[in-house]
């Protein structure tokens, strides 16, 4: 019995020696040593890697237990056979869990483990390591897309990032907040004084939704053109206590008058009118810069309405009447926006056409500025 022991352990030497050789062969899945003629010791595994995890466990350890059963037997012609469970020779016990394989589903995202293979998911991204192979697929920039090749020690990385579409800053919804002043002023005949408009009274305010198309990708640059409605109100807050009046030929800016046919003081006067428009805006966003972009482009609208508001300073009175006043229905013109990245955007609009119907009017033009949120 002490021979056959010498003789496993002779064997156990020989295999772990070659098992620590460089092996410039194509790969075994198996290995025999042969002890003369009847005996032989086989260790199988389905590949190379399979085969050195016998360095993780004491085998020293194991022959002596195998040894020992081998004690107990008696006879000569009795052939042994039992089922030996060899995590139990490891040597360090926590790779025990690491030959498991499992699915763990937690807050942190979902984890698995089959065979050689393992893939995390989380809100980071996948990775997936099969063997030496392992692919990632994540955020890596929030603006732009990449593909990488990484060499870590023995493993061979491929990373791949895929993030979501190269947009746009302006995409999305938003809302712009802005003063409206005359761009452009000629009277015709009217007297400047009578319909001028209070500097910060004249507000302005547009509801918009955006979609974009990326025409360009770059890791520093991008160029996308965006397509835009909106829903926007202009109101001009005249200066003094005159309202508008629609006339029988043309529009009339005459003072309030009280039931008594007497001029009084008006806290406030304006005419509001509402427009729905769509814009078309080629922008250049910058990914990495304080600059987020720059877009200039058109815009078109047309006109859903219009109506007065007067308010008199005594008793706060309001009183609100609809009409044309002779309006342009259609609006266009030029718009320009600068992006400041973690701030509100700045934009500009400029109407390439006059407010009011020629001739009907002071051949106003407006211009609206101001930020979008």
């Amino acid at each position: 019995m002490n021979s056959l022991f010498r003789t496993i352990a002779i064997a156990t030497f020989c295999l772990l020696s070659v098992l620590t050789a460089e092996a410039n062969t194509a790969k075994r899945d198996s290995i025999i040593v042969t002890f003369g003629e009847k005996t032989r010791l086989i260790i199988y595994g389905e590949d190379r890697k399979e085969l050195e995890k016998l360095m993780s466990y004491d085998l020293n350890r194991l022959l002596k237990d195998l040894g020992a059963r081998l004690d107990t037997m008696s006879g000569d012609n009795k052939i042994f056979y039992d089922d030996i469970d060899a995590k139990k020779y490891l040597k360090d016990s926590s790779k025990v869990d690491k030959d498991k394989n499992y699915v763990k589903i937690s807050l942190k995202g979902i984890r698995i483990k089959d065979g050689e293979t393992e893939v995390s998911i989380t809100t980071r991204g996948i990775d997936i390591k099969d063997g030496d192979e392992r692919v990632q697929m994540g955020k890596k920039d929030d603006m732009y897309e990449e593909d990488s090749t990484d060499s870590d020690d023995d493993d061979e990385i491929t990373t791949i990032h895929r993030v979501r579409k190269y947009k746009s800053p302006r995409q999305g919804f938003n809302i712009s907040l802005g003063l409206n002043a005359y761009g452009n002023n000629n009277p015709q005949g009217y007297d400047t004084e009578i319909y001028d408009l209070r500097p910060f009274g004249s507000r302005y305010i547009a509801l918009s939704m955006i979609k974009s198309a990326t025409v360009v990708r770059g890791k520093n640059a991008g160029l996308h053109v965006d397509f835009g409605f909106d829903v926007a109100w202009n109101n001009l807050m005249f200066e003094g206590s005159n309202t508008v009046v629609k006339g029988g030929s043309d529009l009339e800016f005459p003072p309030f008058l009280n039931t008594e046919g007497r001029p009084v003081d008006l806290s406030k006067s304006k005419l509001t009118v509402p427009y729905f428009n769509i814009s078309v805006m080629p922008t250049i966003s910058f990914p990495k810069a304080v600059i987020s972009h720059i877009s200039a482009g058109m815009y078109a609208g047309y006109r859903l309405g219009g109506y007065t508001k007067t308010k008199l300073g005594t008793d706060g009175k309001k009183d609100h009447i609809r009409g044309d006043y002779y309006l342009n229905d259609f609006r266009y013109g030029a718009g320009f926006e600068l992006g400041i990245r973690n701030f509100v955007d700045f934009f500009v609009q400029y109407d390439m056409n006059t407010l009011f119907q020629d001739n009907r009017g002071p051949a106003v033009r407006m211009i609206n500025f101001g930020i979008r949120l």
